[in-house]
């Protein structure tokens, strides 16, 4: 009995030290690197190993929070037929909140990429 004790305390102790990495996903918008795989001829790149914002949606605007500074983000929204409905730079140096108002959006499904540095993130969000 001693043994099953000591192994299940060992799995639940490795599982909570994962737990502060298990934050790469966002609230209501998951994010994952945007990669074109043949831009890169065969060379495939690595994902970051965390994900600088988390972003969430409420019924009138979509929310990013960037968790540092990164410099100058891009932020990008496209409808379903890939047009730009909004596109905006942030400088996170100044303010690490940036707020997409999506109140004067059709509903449909839409496309969310943020480029800092040499990181473009890709993500979707419904209305």
């Amino acid at each position: 009995m001693k043994k099953l004790n000591s192994i299940i305390f060992s799995i639940l102790l490795l599982s909570l030290c994962s737990l502060p990495f298990q934050f790469i996903s966002a609230d209501k918008v998951p994010l994952k690197p945007n990669l074109d795989l043949n831009a890169f001829n065969g060379v495939y790149q690595m994902a970051p190993s965390r994900i600088a914002l988390d972003v969430t949606q409420s019924d009138t605007d979509v929310t990013l929070s960037f968790l540092y500074p990164v410099g100058t983000a891009v932020i990008t929204v496209e409808n379903e037929n890939g047009d730009v409905v909004y596109q905006t730079a942030v400088d996170t140096d100044a303010s690490l909140d940036a707020v997409i108002d999506t109140q004067n959006l059709d509903g449909g499904v839409y496309t969310l990429k943020i480029s800092y540095g040499s990181t473009n993130l890709v993500g979707g969000f419904e209305l």
